[in-house]
């Protein structure tokens, strides 16, 4: 038992020194000059008792016992008690103004490089972890990393006092410094019981706030669905629970930590006590001043400053590491491996040939096996299949947001995992059945651009892509026409609308290779023939590959690849896929649906 102990304290330190260095790396001036302020503030408490010693000793006794002080001492005693009250306040100044910068730069810092990081990491990461527990990363636990790099500079001068304080005492009387030395111990007492007893729950504590955090996301997120299936209620409580986890485990610690700050302010007080007692005794023996007895009591007395402050910060420890062992945990997350000797695009339409190509998510079983087609420059091809059959799959694979596990994709003859990054972007679009749009403008969803400074609306890009959308009519009937906000994820808009605007955004991007996964599927029928008809005509130099289950769109492709289970059990025009009986019954069973919707 005593072994593990000891090792967790050392990882403990271990971990308090990485985040210790990330944060003064980061910010080294803030950090620097909270040391020079701290190490000032620190210095001049103890110099404040001297002077308070010195004015005992000169002005006061005197005064009383002679009737009359000199005017010159009263002045230097005063002129030396005022200057050590503007250093101790121009460092209190300091180090409390640096501990703002420090927290909340560093808060920052972190808080991009999560977010950096989420931006680069695949697309199997955010599938296998929530929307509540990322947002969390990023807000309370950068929050609580943030903390101890900022208040280091006042530990490590309220360290100093302390060293400062005890040495003075030293010299001055050794018997009142012993009395005094005697809480030491004590408090090392109370501060290890007290890191033992409070690394679970502060722990515990950062932990339950990812977890409300992501219960109140999924709520608020499935707000229609929470309405119209009447689970408010339901979701009520369930937020409930979660909150009064939070809510027991943050009183479980605050009392935890309310019992070491009484200890720790009881034992300085009792111990100036004493000091006060001895201290009687050896000024009437004559071996200290009555000065330095005032001195040695408003040093011990001080001493709960740097105690105090020294223990909320090791209390406060184990949240901080908490919090910073979920950042690091995001941050170190392995990234996809950068493309090696990147090929370049050639110009034109893009050829794709997929070639053996797998996939198996983590955990799970393969959702695409040995899956390979060819679709030439400048065509459409359609892929289709039942539910689970790896379609989305399949066209994630395409976009480049997963890594294939077996395979190749070659566009143009070049790898697609040896494209750089820029090409890739440049080269692909793609839109989705569920679209994402921000809470902007329409114009600023479909170009991209959010700038208020001046109106997107007036961009060539912006008419093609409404026209081939068939968005141009949903534009020009809103209030301020393609400047209309549309909400967050576009509430305002039906799905059907969602739709076209996401796929006006792929078409202003004006792709050589768009890919749609049911990117028209909330479109009426009409509509949506007349949306895969201009695009058959109207992007002769963009090879497009759509995944849908609509006959329609299924007959004006060049060809269609008919995926089951993740296999390809047939590639071919439409009419002659009808052949194979799979295919026929899974066809005939989406337009049955879709009649009877």
């Amino acid at each position: 038992m005593t072994d593990q102990r000891t090792a967790g304290r050392f990882k403990q330190l271990r971990r308090s020194r990485a985040l210790l260095l990330a944060g003064f790396r980061a910010h080294p001036g803030p950090i620097a000059w909270g040391l020079v302020g701290s190490l000032l503030y620190g210095t001049s408490l103890v110099a404040w008792s001297v002077a308070l010693g010195a004015l005992c000793n000169d002005v006061v006794i005197p005064r009383f016992d002679n009737g009359h002080v000199a005017t010159g001492t009263i002045l230097a005693v005063l002129v030396a008690v005022a200057a050590v009250g503007v250093v101790q306040g121009a460092a209190g100044l300091i180090r409390r103004w640096t501990l703002v910068v420090t927290r909340a730069r560093f808060d920052a810092t972190l808080r991009n490089a999560v977010v950096r990081r989420y931006h680069r990491l695949p697309m199997t990461y955010h599938q296998a972890h929530s929307t509540g527990q990322k947002l969390a990363h990023v807000t309370t636990d950068a929050e609580a990393a943030a903390e101890l790099p900022a208040r280091l500079p006042d530990v490590l001068g309220m360290l100093v006092l302390f060293v400062v304080a005890v040495g003075w005492v030293l010299v001055v009387d050794p018997v009142l410094a012993l009395v005094g030395g005697m809480m030491i111990p004590a408090l090392l007492l109370v501060n290890s019981v007290y890191q033992k007893q409070v690394e679970a729950p502060a722990e515990a504590v950062q932990e339950r706030l990812g977890r409300v955090t992501e219960v109140a996301h999924e709520s608020f997120d499935g707000a229609a669905l929470v309405k119209m299936l009447g689970r408010g209620r339901a979701e009520r409580d369930r937020f409930a629970a979660e909150a009064a986890g939070l809510r027991d485990a943050k009183i479980k610690l605050a009392v935890r930590e309310w019992m070491l700050d009484s200890l720790v302010e009881s034992i300085p007080t009792a111990t100036s006590l004493v000091i006060v007692v001895v201290g009687a005794f050896r000024v009437n023996s004559g071996a200290i001043t009555v000065g330095a007895l005032v001195s040695f009591v408003n040093v011990f007395a001080m001493l709960v400053v740097p105690v105090r402050t020294i223990g909320n910060v090791l209390g406060d420890v184990p949240r901080m590491l908490a919090g910073y062992a979920r950042v690091r945990a995001v941050l170190d997350e392995p990234l996809p491996p950068a493309a090696a000797d990147p090929q370049p695009l050639p110009d034109g339409p893009l050829d794709v040939r997929v070639q053996d190509l797998s996939f198996t998510y983590p955990g799970g079983a393969a959702a695409l096996s040995g899956v390979s087609f060819h679709v030439p420059p400048g065509t459409t091809v359609a892929i289709t299949g039942g539910t689970g059959s790896g379609k989305s799959t399949l066209l994630l694979a395409l976009t480049g947001l997963v890594a294939p596990t077996g395979g190749t994709v070659l566009l143009n003859g070049a790898d697609l995992s040896r494209i750089g990054q820029t090409d890739r972007v440049a080269a692909i679009a793609a839109a989705f059945q569920e679209p994402f749009l921000f809470a902007g403008s329409l114009a600023g969803n479909v170009l991209l651009d959010f700038d208020d400074s001046a109106s997107t609306a007036a961009d060539p890009r912006l008419d093609e892509a409404l026209r081939l959308a068939r968005a141009t009519a949903l534009v020009d009937g809103q209030p301020n026409g393609a400047d209309t906000p549309v909400g967050e994820r576009g509430v305002t808009l039906s799905g059907g609308e969602r739709q076209r605007i996401a796929l006006a955004r792929a078409l202003a991007h004006r792709p050589r290779l768009l890919l749609l996964d049911e990117a028209t599927s909330a479109v009426d029928a009409t509509t949506r023939q007349e949306i895969m008809s201009g695009l058959a005509t109207g992007l002769t130099s963009t090879t497009t590959i759509v995944v849908t289950t609509s006959a329609v769109t299924l007959a004006l492709a060049d060809s269609v690849v008919y995926l089951e289970q993740g296999r390809v059990a047939g590639v071919g025009p439409h009419a002659d896929l009808l052949r194979i009986g799979g295919y026929d019954r899974l066809i005939r069973a989406y337009e049955r649906e879709r009649v009877q919707a």
